[in-house]
């Protein structure tokens, strides 16, 4: 790295810039200088390079077409005329100008009070643009060892080969960081959910489809999820499998802890699980009928492929 110990202008215009650092640190990069060309010297006075002080990078050239022409208005309803510099940016004497005070709203939400919904001019139709797609929640739910998460994976695969973003929101991942803060108790069960709902909902307004795959056993938490979203953006997918299905695969041994009574309050053993009635996409399974998760998956793709076209 280049060490600025004294920077003289081309045209013997001294700038007094202090001590900078590295020329490749973001207070270089970011210090606005006149825009002249200045010769970079070392300690002894030896010229080590010429340099055009822009003021700005131009790989923030972008954001100027982002950047909102109409003038700003204050706290007390005046307009005032925005002003810009070469490089675009916006030129304003106070702080006053990175917010329209006139528009703010406090509101309370829930435990929190004061919060204020900041909006940004690049919307969700921008982001699906940019990717696209469309975004959307594919709720996958079902009992314990229907094949939830090796479904998510297959369709998230199938997506991925179609050039299309996914996410997995699976219940046992959430719980490894998100939710570790709770059990599986009614009400932990319930928060588990509208956390997932939520983190899905922000994941389909950045354009991306999210595969939420969990058990969900109580219609209640699930439509909660539902009306988060417009009409159309959640497709609810039940994993109609029957529970004897389910415990003899028991993949991850929890139905042989639940008979044994060593885990209380299992969903399909000694908790119920309610259907959905009114399901997108319904999925059964047997002994006499598996398909399998890639099968299944393409089920889900087609649906979507189907949505598509008749909204284009």
């Amino acid at each position: 790295m280049l060490k600025v110990e004294k920077m003289t202008a081309v045209n013997c215009q001294k700038l007094n810039l202090g001590k900078m650092g590295d020329l490749n640190s973001p207070e270089a990069l970011y210090t606005r200088l006149t825009p002249v060309k200045v010769a970079v010297c070392n300690g002894k006075g030896k010229k080590l390079g010429i340099y055009k002080a822009a003021g700005r990078s131009s790989l923030l050239a972008p954001i100027k077409a982002m950047e909102a022409s109409k003038p700003m208005t204050y706290a007390n309803g005046q307009a005032k005329g925005v002003e810009r510099d070469s490089a675009g940016d916006v030129l304003t004497k106070d702080c006053s100008g990175f917010t329209d005070k006139s528009t703010l709203e406090m509101s309370t939400i829930g435990n929190s009070s004061n919060i204020v919904w900041h909006n940004c001019p690049v919307s969700k139709i921008d982001r699906q643009h940019l990717l696209n797609q469309k975004g959307c929640v594919i709720w996958i739910t079902g009992l314990s060892g229907s094949g939830k998460s090796t479904l998510a994976c297959a369709l998230s695969r199938s997506l991925h080969s179609r050039g299309k973003l996914s996410y997995i929101l699976d219940g046992d991942n959430c719980r490894h960081g998100l939710n570790r803060d709770l059990s599986f108790k009614a009400e932990d069960r319930a928060e588990n959910i509208r956390r997932i709902g939520e983190v899905a909902k922000l994941f389909v307004d950045a354009g991306v489809i999210s595969i939420a795959s969990l058990i969900s056993p109580f219609r209640k938490d699930r439509d909660a999820c539902r009306a988060l979203l417009p009409e159309g953006d959640f497709i609810e997918v039940y994993m109609d499998v029957p529970v004897q299905v389910c415990e003899n695969r028991d993949p991850k041994g929890l139905y042989k802890l639940a008979r044994a009574g060593k885990i209380k309050g299992f969903t399909g053993v000694d908790d119920p699980y309610e259907p959905p009635l009114n399901a997108e996409i319904v999925l059964q399974q047997s002994e006499e009928k598996c398909d399998s998760p890639t099968v299944l998956a393409e089920v889900i793709v087609s649906f979507l492929e189907r949505k598509v076209k008749a909204h284009s």
